[in-house]
C-alpha cells in the first residue's frame, strides 16, 4: 500500500484526478494501490509526517518543503498541484464588495491569522488603490469559515480557498464573489507540491514515475468527464452536495494544467520569485539563501513526469547524509 498524505483535513475536488485515477484502476495497473489520508494536524502536518516516514507521498507548501532540507529525510517535490495559488477574498453579492479596495471598513477574516495572508490582502488593496488601514481584520481562532459566515453576518468576507468554500452556502452560486489574489497579480505561486523524501525516490524512482503517469492520465480524465470525477470524489465526500462538487470542481480544473495542458509541471521561475516574496517579507521558514540554495539545488524537479527530459535529480550520497 502507499500511503498519500492530502494537504487538508480531508479531500476536496483538487484531488480528483487522483480519485479517478484509483476508480479506473490506473494505479492497480501499476502494482499500486494507493491510500489517501487526511485529518488533523495532532501529529504534525502532512511535511512533517512525510519526513518521518509516516506516509509515503504528501501534499505539502513550498515553504514545508524548504524547512525539511535534511540529508535523507529531505522533502523533494516531483510534481505541483495548481499552477497559481487557491487563494482569495469571498463574499456575496450582497456586501456591495465586487474589488479588493472595496474591502475599505469591511470585516475580513484571515483564517488563524496567517501573517502570509495578512501581508497578500494588504498588497492587493493597496495595489487597487484602497487604504488598508480601514480594513477591519479579523482572526477567527482555529476555525476556517466558509460562505455561510457571511450569510449569518459573522464577517464581510474572508480569505480562503476560493473554488471551495464559496460553495457551501446556501445561496445560488451566481450570488459568490470571489477575487483571487493572483486576478491582481499579488505573490503568484503553485499552491501545494506533490513530495517524496529522497531516500524514498532513490529506492524507489520507477514507483514514483509509475504514480505520476497514472495521475496525469487521471487529471486528463477529469477534464474529458467531469461527471465521472464527481461521481469518484462522492463517496469520499458523502456530506457534500454533488451539485456543489461539480461547481467546485468547474472553479478548480483549469487551475491544473500548464500552458501545453500538462498536470504538475512546476515553473521555476515563479518558484523562485515566491520564495523572494516570502523572503523579503519575513514569511520563510528559513533564511533566503538558504532557500535559494535548496531549489538550486533541485528540490523542486519536473524529471519524472511522463513528458520531461529533464535530467533526473542524482541520488544522495553517503558522505551528504553525514
Amino acid at each position: 500500500m502507499l500511503k498519500v498524505r492530502l494537504e487538508y483535513v480531508h479531500p476536496w475536488t483538487n484531488h480528483a484526478g487522483m480519485y479517478l485515477a484509483r476508480e479506473r484502476g490506473l494505479y492497480a495497473e501499476k502494482g499500486i494501490d494507493p491510500e489517501f489520508t487526511s485529518g488533523d494536524f495532532f501529529r504534525g502536518d502532512p511535511a512533517y509526517l512525510l519526513a518521518r516516514g509516516e506516509c509515503d507521498i504528501a501534499l505539502v507548501r513550498l515553504n514545508q518543503l524548504l524547512f525539511h532540507q535534511q540529508g535523507e529525510a529531505s522533502l523533494i517535490s516531483v510534481a505541483v498541484m495548481n499552477q497559481c495559488q487557491i487563494g482569495g477574498i469571498i463574499t456575496n453579492a450582497s456586501t456591495g464588495i465586487r474589488r479588493f479596495r472595496d474591502l475599505e471598513g469591511k470585516r475580513v477574516c484571515i483564517p488563524m491569522g496567517v501573517k502570509r495572508l495578512y501581508t497578500e490582502l494588504e498588497q492587493a488593496v493597496t495595489k487597487d488603490g484602497g487604504d488598508f488601514s480601514k480594513v477591519i481584520a479579523i482572526d477567527p481562532g482555529e476555525w476556517e469559515p466558509d460562505i455561510r459566515s457571511v450569510e449569518r453576518g459573522k464577517f464581510d468576507a474572508f480569505i480562503n480557498v476560493a473554488w471551495w468554500e464559496p460553495f457551501q452556502g446556501s445561496q445560488p452560486f451566481d450570488q459568490v464573489v470571489t477575487l483571487p489574489f493572483d486576478s491582481i497579480d499579488v505573490a503568484p505561486h503553485h499552491s501545494y507540491y506533490l513530495s517524496v523524501r529522497r531516500e524514498f525516490l532513490d529506492r524507489n524512482p520507477q514507483l514514483v514515475r509509475d504514480f505520476l503517469d497514472a495521475t496525469t492520465r487521471g487529471y486528463a480524465m477529469v477534464r474529458e468527464d467531469p461527471e465521472a470525477a464527481v461521481a469518484a470524489l462522492q463517496p469520499a465526500l458523502c456530506h457534500i452536495d454533488p451539485d456543489v462538487l461539480s461547481a467546485s470542481l468547474d472553479a478548480v480544473m483549469p487551475s491544473w494544467y500548464d500552458r501545453e495542458g500538462h498536470w504538475g509541471t512546476a515553473d521555476l521561475r515563479m518558484v523562485r520569485s515566491y520564495t523572494q516574496w516570502m523572503g523579503e517579507h519575513g514569511h520563510l521558514s528559513v533564511p533566503l539563501d538558504a532557500a535559494m540554495a535548496a531549489i538550486d539545488g533541485g528540490c523542486v524537479s519536473n524529471a519524472l513526469l511522463p513528458w520531461s527530459m529533464d535530467p533526473v535529480p542524482k541520488r544522495l550520497a553517503l558522505p551528504d547524509v553525514g
